[in-house]
This record gives structure tokens, C-alpha cells and sequence, in this order.
């Protein structure tokens, strides 16, 4: 848990007026990493959406998944959003009254108006999006594992001989 980041009541966001900032500096429970997450985070209430702002980064450690190595990965993120401030999705004419948004295209996120917004999830869920797909340690990686040992018995030489260009490539 980062100090700091606690929940706020989107009522208090609106009676602000004005954005919030904070500093995040500290770990992460659910993403383990090397370095503390460092960055700024501001979210303003603006009616019927959250504006939410942020810089982060860190550094995590992750496993190669050609070379079961692992590797340190440096996360950054320069991210805005647009959270809808309602209990369903908006409608047309919903976006026709919002002076931020015009289109529906990007609000994927909605909150209860009378709920809290966690800065401390935001970041979680935003570092998270950083993480590559497949790890890959980068262009000096040996690739998988050789087997070392190779068996020759009386079983190999009954398998069906087209069978033999894949038995070469298992040696080394």
C-alpha cells in the first residue's frame, strides 16, 4: 500500500472545485517490483466525468519465457482518462449535456457518483497495462534450454525413418 493513495469520495472531489494531485512514491502490494513506483496523479471532477491524469514508472523483475531467465523491465506511463461519473453507461443524450466528451468512444469505465475513486487502483491497473505480453529477456537471449543427453536404443532405430530429420535436430 502507498501512503497517501487512499480512496477519496468523488463527493469530496466535486466540493473541491479544483484537482487533486498527488505524489506516489512507495510499492505496490499486487505488483511486485525492484524500484518504487515514482510519478504524480491528479483527478478533477468536472460534472459527469472524472478526469484522471498521471506519470508513473517503476522497474519489476520478469522471467523470459524462451529462456526461463530473469530480466528487469522498466514500466512507464504517461496516461488521461476519461471515467463516466453514473451508474450505467452514458446515452446519446447524455453526451450531448457533457461539455468534455462528445462521443462515447474511450469511456470504458464508469463509478457509482456517490462511490470513491482509488488512486491506488488506477495506478495498479494503469502500470499493469505496461507489461509486455510475452517477456522476452531482448536479442541476447540463448533461446530455450538444450538437452544435453540424447538416448540411442533399439526403439529409435524402429521408428519410421521419415521421423529422422526431427530426431537431429534434438542433438546438439
Amino acid at each position: 500500500m502507498i501512503e497517501g493513495l487512499e480512496p477519496v469520495a468523488l463527493q469530496e472531489l466535486r466540493v473541491l472545485g479544483a484537482p487533486r494531485h498527488w505524489s506516489v512514491e512507495g510499492h505496490l502490494d499486487q505488483l511486485p517490483s525492484l524500484t518504487p513506483v515514482r510519478g504524480q496523479l491528479s483527478a478533477e471532477h468536472r460534472g459527469n466525468v472524472l478526469m484522471v491524469e498521471g506519470e508513473l514508472s517503476t522497474i519489476v523483475t520478469l522471467r523470459c519465457d524462451r529462456c526461463l531467465g530473469q530480466f528487469n523491465q522498466q514500466l512507464r506511463c504517461t496516461s488521461s482518462e476519461l471515467i463516466w461519473l453514473g451508474e450505467a453507461p452514458p446515452t446519446q443524450d447524455d453526451l450531448q449535456e457533457s461539455e468534455d466528451i462528445s462521443e462515447i468512444e474511450g469511456l470504458v469505465e464508469c463509478l457509482d457518483p456517490r462511490g470513491d475513486f482509488d488512486p491506488q487502483q488506477w495506478v495498479f491497473e494503469h502500470l499493469n497495462l505496461q507489461l509486455p505480453v510475452v517477456n522476452h529477456c531482448g536479442e541476447h537471449c540463448p533461446g530455450p534450454p538444450l538437452r544435453r543427453e540424447t538416448v540411442v536404443n533399439e526403439v529409435d532405430e524402429a521408428i519410421d525413418p521419415r521421423w529422422s530429420v526431427l530426431r537431429n535436430l534434438q542433438q546438439p
